[in-house]
């Protein structure tokens, strides 16, 4: 048809428009559109509050939640504590086998911490709520050792009702009940009947460690790793005079060893040190090395990536500070190296603003502690060392909220054990000894030796030690026998070790002052003032081993003050008003709330009448936890076995005796000696550790061979504190003060404690 042209209305020219052509529009994928599986995955990766929320949404999620476990099991409760509004959660999530919800329910009743209930029969009603949640986490902890006993540990009230004896009798009575389900009950009594054995093992009265002896025999039974090496050790002395019996317990020894109990594998590793026919087994021998080569290391790098804004030099001044404490405290340095562990394994896993850091640390400390010392770090102790920057409360959830985040696993592998092993290995003496401890401690402070396992670190601080007092044979063929580390193996450890340690400057803090708590620590005449020997240059150990100081040399690189000092303002900055002394009692209320009382000795003698609060036992189930006197050190439980059972069915054969005539290993001498001079500190003004108030009369403990100290109300966390705040004066004391705390009537044996390592 032209145009212009009109058409006629005839079936050919006019015809019906052609149909146009529908797009579709794509169909929406909605959340309810999701397969079951991805959907309930999503639900499990949600927070227990927003798993609530999604039940009200529709049916079918209401559906998956409630007909899959797995979604509570599986909630998160971080940052998140048990009060009467989410305690329904948390219940719910703990009946399905949720280990963080039962380990903060736990303690929460416990402490009596967020779930505030009436005075009258407040023990005896937390007690079972707690005993429950304790006995539901120990079914639940498959992965670590049990540890549920370190909450209950004594001493308790002697008069009136105390949550930890009612904890303690009601697992008791659970042990005893009859079992329906033999093969999980069992396990469960085993875990149960353990932790009892480790309670009852505190105390001085020998029916009571008699009874332990039996729960111990008991607790093997049920198949209790744990349980059967604390055996094997209570038994071990008294089969030294037999050499029948004794190889026969070295090779029961071997078997728990390679079922994978740290402890024993230990114990292994040292016995072989001895010259005996056992030791020099072939399948002895190639379990001693398994154990120094499958240690692994921990990148601890990866603490800066999870938290945002902290550096190298954050952490150093934490971990110095942690030695302060310890120093303080006498802790040992097993006590150290488990804190500083438990420390960077939070953090990697855990996001932490920078004003709780200080907290994470104490509170570590405090699990630590009541794991393997002695003397304990009460919470009230922990909380006064801090300078009361943090409160009571905060201390016990920090606590759960540490072992809810590592599942339990508090004792790992230290440096500190691989250098007992290599001590048993070869004579040392106490001079080598003191200087590879003051290495490895060194080591805590630095990031950048995370590379390096903690077998590793503690064969390069043995050899460092070794070459620095100029050793004949630094590394001789039986340690790299029983170890599988070769001289040139060990060579970038040691470089790296002594240019961290000894050749680089030591960080300061705000003011400009050098952090050398470790330094301090071990200018004592226990440790042979270790610290200020001086040691040769660093060019000329590269020169003995043979390397070039050009290749090893790397630019370092320090934060500036800049960016140390808003940490060091964090913790108590100009927005948070620090809470003061003289309202302790305003803000907890009232101590009644605790388990039992918490207060040393020490507290006692230095705090005066400053710290005279209530302890009416009319109106408290918990008085009298003084945690801090008479405390025996507890046993230590393992992680998960690192020992193949395939060692078992080596050929035993003997094994050549090593040499330490091996040419090899020797290291040439040099014909000059150049050396460098490490500066002794001082304690004065201008040369400290920064921590003035930690390492003098802030103490609320005095060396028990030392001068009593001047007693001063607070500690002040002066590293990371910026402005040092006034301390009341000692005349605000007041002359007489009520007696807080009875003398403890459960004193404990150090020939009947058994000590794990």
């Amino acid at each position: 048809m032209k145009g212009g042209v009109l058409h006629c209305r005839c079936s050919k020219c006019f015809a019906a428009p052609p149909k146009r052509r529908v797009k579709r529009r794509p169909r929406l994928l909605t959340l309810l559109g999701l397969p079951e599986d991805v959907l309930l995955y999503i639900l499990e990766c949600l927070p227990a509050v927003d798993i609530q929320s999604m039940r009200h949404v529709h049916s079918h999620l209401r559906t998956l939640v409630d007909t899959h476990s797995s979604v509570w099991a599986r909630a998160c409760f971080q940052d998140v504590w048990p009060s009467p509004e989410n305690l329904h959660l948390f219940e719910r999530a703990a009946e399905r086998g949720n280990f963080e919800a039962c380990v903060k329910l736990g303690i929460a009743y416990l402490y009596n911490e967020g779930l505030s209930m009436s005075d009258d029969g407040r023990a005896e009603i937390n007690g079972l709520k707690a005993s429950r949640f304790f006995s539901l986490t120990e079914r639940l902890n498959s992965g670590a050792g049990p540890f549920v006993w370190l909450f209950i540990r004594p001493p308790w009230s002697t008069s009136g009702s105390c949550c930890k004896a009612v904890v303690f009798d009601s697992l008791k009575e659970e042990c005893r009940g009859d079992s329906k389900e033999e093969g999980v009950t069992g396990t469960l009594r085993g875990s149960l009947q353990y932790c009892l054995a480790k309670v009852l093992n505190l105390f001085e009265d020998e029916g009571k460690k008699r009874e332990a002896l039996g729960l111990l025999e008991a607790s093997a039974s049920h198949g209790c790793l744990h349980s059967s090496f604390l055996l094997w050790e209570s038994k071990h002395k008294s089969a030294l005079s037999d050499p029948g019996r004794y190889l026969q317990s070295l090779r029961q020894l071997r078997d728990y060893a390679a079922r994978g109990c740290w402890d024993a594998q230990i114990s292994l590793a040292k016995s072989c040190g001895q010259k005996s026919h056992f030791s020099q087994e072939r399948a002895t021998c190639d379990l001693v090395t398994q154990v120094f080569q499958s240690s692994f290391s921990i990148n601890k790098a990866s603490i800066f990536t999870k938290q945002k804004g902290m550096n190298d030099t954050m952490r150093y001044i934490l971990i110095d500070w942690l030695v302060e404490v310890a120093t303080m405290k006498d802790f040992s340095s097993l006590c150290l190296h488990m804190t500083v562990g438990l420390v960077d394994r939070y953090l990697k896993l855990r996001s932490v603003p920078r004003a709780r850091l200080q907290l994470v640390g104490i509170a570590c400390m405090v699990i630590c502690t009541r794991f393997i010392s002695k003397e304990i770090l009460t919470i009230r102790e922990a909380v006064w060392l801090t300078d009361n920057t943090y409160k009571y409360e905060d201390l016990v959830r920090m606590m759960g909220e540490i072992i809810s985040a590592l599942e339990g696993k508090i004792r790992m592998p230290t440096v500190i054990d691989y250098t007992d092993v290599l001590s048993h290995i070869i004579s040392l003496d106490r001079d080598t000894l003191h200087l590879c401890s003051y290495i490895s401690e060194l080591s805590l402070l630095y990031t950048e030796l995370s590379v390096y396992s903690p077998a590793q670190l503690a064969a390069g601080a043995l050899l460092l030690a070794r070459i620095l007092h100029k050793q004949a044979l630094p590394w001789p063929a039986q340690l790299a026998e029983r170890t599988g580390f070769t001289l040139e193996q060990l060579t970038p450890c040691v470089l790296h070790l002594h240019k961290k340690c000894f050749h680089d400057d030591a960080p300061k803090d705000y003011r400009q002052v050098s952090l050398t708590a470790v330094k301090q620590r071990f200018q004592n005449d226990l440790y042979g003032n270790i610290s200020d020997e001086k040691v040769m240059d660093y060019g000329q150990l590269c020169a003995l081993l043979g390397v070039s100081l050009q290749d090893m040399e790397s630019p370092a690189s320090s934060p500036s003050v800049a960016d140390v000092h808003p940490f060091l303002c964090s913790p108590a900055g100009n927005k948070t008003k620090r809470r003061r002394e003289d309202d302790l009692q305003e803000d907890r209320g009232s101590f009644v709330t605790t388990p039992i009382a918490e207060l040393s000795n020490q507290e006692e003698a230095l705090l005066g009448d400053f710290l005279d609060w209530s302890l009416d036992s009319s109106c408290s189930g918990y008085e009298g936890d003084r945690e801090s006197e008479g405390e025996r050190e507890g046993d230590v439980t393992a992680p998960s076995g690192i020992v193949d059972l395939s060692l078992l069915q080596a050929d035993h054969t003997h094994c050549l005796d090593s040499s330490d005539e091996d040419l090899t290993n020797v290291l040439p001498q040099p014909t000059t000696k150049p050396i460098l001079t490490i500066p002794s500190v001082k304690m004065g003004a201008e040369n400290s550790s920064g921590y003035s108030s930690v390492s003098s009369a802030g103490s609320p403990t005095s060396s028990p061979n030392g001068p009593p100290c001047t007693p001063t109300p607070g500690l002040s966390s002066s590293k990371l504190l910026p402005i040092p705040f006034p301390q009341p004066s000692p005349s605000n004391f007041k002359a007489v003060r009520r007696q807080v705390k009875r003398k403890n009537q459960a004193q404990h044996s150090d020939d009947n404690v058994t000590d794990a390592l």
